[in-house]
């Protein structure tokens, strides 16, 4: 049986080998100010984040946001195995958001992900979402074990956003307190395995999304 861990790994192999190449699309009208982009903090995955799409380059981000607010960088995924370079754009803890790139010239955008709170797929879905407004909004999920780096990652796979499996990923993290404060319950859903969203034990443990990630249709 195929791990949840090697079905993320391949995803993020097949990324960065096989992403066609895709030039910027002309821009003829006057670029938008940092406060209008700013007002758009919607995500349809597969589609846009705000403003930006898969065509978005990083000579596209000093035009709207400003080169004081980006910052290049190297990015370690599939535990410390693959280095990426990235671009953080930082625009305070509620809009900021990270660009990983394809190549070192940073014209073909992967994915972002690091999203602060203000960004919102349609269905309300964020940063900071509860573990009980998403199985009121998913029904019944699938979803990693913790105390690994893949620990926490929600499968959309039959549930009722299963239209955006592939397109967005979603991290759950427990509370800080909760290993502490509830021990029992924290150690009996620790492990590279997948397991339901009805298990009882994570009631307790003040689970809410801790990190997302979006995806671009080729």
């Amino acid at each position: 049986m195929i791990t949840i861990r090697k079905v993320i790994t391949i995803i993020i192999l097949t990324c960065i080998l096989g992403c066609s190449p895709s030039n910027s699309a002309p821009n003829n009208s006057s670029p938008q100010s940092q406060s209008d982009i700013l007002k758009d903090t919607s995500i349809v995955p597969g589609k846009r984040v705000g403003e930006m799409t898969r065509k978005t380059t990083r000579s596209d981000l000093v035009k709207m946001f400003g080169e004081s607010k980006l910052k290049d960088d190297i990015l370690l995924e599939d535990e410390g195995t693959i280095s990426v370079p990235v671009t953080k754009v930082n625009l305070g803890a509620e809009h900021s958001f990270t660009i990983v790139w394809e190549e070192e010239t940073r014209e073909r955008l992967l994915y972002i992900r690091d999203f602060g709170s203000a960004w919102k797929i349609p269905e309300g879905i964020g940063v900071g979402t509860s573990f009980q407004e998403l199985s009121q909004k998913l029904g019944e999920f699938k979803l990693t074990g913790l105390g690994w780096d893949y620990g926490g990652f929600i499968n959309l796979e039959n549930t009722q956003l299963s239209k955006y499996q592939g397109k967005i990923s979603l991290k759950l993290a427990a509370s800080e307190e909760a290993s502490k404060n509830h021990p029992k319950q924290y150690e009996a859903v620790l492990g590279d395995r997948e397991l339901s969203s009805t298990n009882p034990n994570w009631e307790p443990l003040n689970m809410k999304v801790s990190q997302m990630t979006v995806q671009f249709d080729e």
